[in-house]
């Protein structure tokens, strides 16, 4: 009897790692279709704009119907563990996108290779290479990069399936606590708390612990590589709110605002990137006093928090880049409060602080803030 219920309960774990494992990946995909949603609403082509050709409209009527094709899928298959469909459907948008970007710059249009052969998870194949399964005859099969390297170190071999990467998208982000302690302390509760990192490869999902419960806070994020990079934060209910990190040339240093949200402990989120699927990342939840702060100047790269400590005064935004930007003034509680200024592509903007306090910049390019104050500087 006591075997028994041994049994259960190992079965029963199995079945909850399992049931974890699919919601994990089921969460990266969405991330994925709320990716490519996002880029569709940021891309600044039109097609009424002067010089636009038929191919170009083409291209991006192939990008909205893939990404269309995408969210049924997985609304129609939530249940499949790898939703082949909607990743294929996702590929396609890319690839539309792509072109519609060659188009535009003058480029040749872009390769195509199909997603990995070994697992459509891991993405667009980058290359061809020679394998061969167990008692068969090898052929050129089409690989992502992780792949590549695994099987030209089993050059020689035969056998079944390469086993996943690890890091592959679907395998959950990884946890550690860090040894620094949150940005400020005080006698609220919730403050003091070391906080967890949470750290990833490619597209993923993960929760990070509020630094104060009650209180507004940051989700700050790292990426080692230079790619651009989406957080999707999973609000109340099915609410979703998208942020476009880093401009593509650098690698990410960027903050996302967490308002405060009744007394939530923690916040969940997705990361998808617009380039590789190998990108290493980490990202943990800090007090608004980790925010960068500035009097007379600030610059930076793609979206981001920064702190204008002087009084209302006017000020200049340079953008440089393709693209919308806005400069937003947020309330005590980081929720979007007024808009400062907008404009589009490479762009000197005169915008208004209406005072010190937290702004967000979302951007796909190169900014810098100078603010003019009293003394004409």
């Amino acid at each position: 009897m006591i075997e028994g219920r041994r049994s259960l309960a190992r079965l029963g774990a199995w079945f909850g790692r399992a049931s974890r494992q699919a919601e994990g990946e089921l969460a990266t995909v969405e991330a994925q279709i709320t990716a490519l949603g996002i880029a569709l609403d940021e891309h600044d082509f039109s097609p009424a704009q002067p010089g636009a050709t038929d191919a170009m409209c083409a291209d991006l009527e192939r990008a909205l119907d893939a990404y269309d094709a995408a969210k049924r899928a997985f609304v129609g298959d939530r249940d499949r563990a790898d939703a082949l469909d909607v990743l294929r459907a996702l590929d396609d948008g890319h690839h539309a996108l792509a072109c519609l970007d060659a188009r535009l710059a003058g480029r040749p249009l872009p390769h195509r290779l199909p997603l990995c052969f070994f697992d459509p998870r891991h993405g667009r194949a980058v290359r061809r290479l020679p394998w061969a399964p167990a008692d068969g005859a090898p052929r050129n099969v089409s690989v992502c990069a992780a792949c590549g390297v695994r099987l030209e170190e089993r050059r020689g071999t035969v056998g079944g399936m390469l086993p996943a990467p690890r890091g592959a998208v679907g395998e959950g982000p990884r946890r550690r606590p860090v040894s620094t302690a949150p940005a400020s302390t005080g006698s609220e509760p919730g403050y003091g708390v070391a906080q967890e990192r949470v750290y990833g490869r490619g597209p993923g999902a993960g929760q990070v612990r509020l630094p104060a419960v009650g209180q507004p806070a940051v989700l700050v994020v790292h990426s080692d590589g230079a790619e651009q990079v989406t957080v999707v934060l999973r609000l109340r209910g099915n609410q979703r709110k998208g942020y476009t990190l880093g401009d593509g040339f650098e690698p990410v240093r960027a903050r996302v605002p967490l308002q405060r949200l009744g007394n939530r402990q923690t916040v969940r989120f997705t990361v998808e990137f617009r380039g590789s699927d190998h990108t290493e990342w980490e990202a943990w939840a800090e007090l608004p006093d980790a925010i960068p702060e500035f009097t007379e100047r600030i610059h930076g790269r793609g979206g981001d928090l920064v702190r204008y400590t002087g009084p209302g005064a006017p000020a200049v935004l340079h953008h440089r880049g393709r693209g919308e930007v806005r400069l937003l003034a947020l309330d005590d509680d980081l929720a979007e409060w007024t808009e400062a200024g907008r404009g589009k592509g490479d762009a000197q903007l005169s915008v208004h602080l209406p005072g010190p306090g937290v702004y967000q910049v979302q951007a796909r390019g190169t900014w810098v803030i100078e603010a003019r104050v009293a003394d004409g500087t």
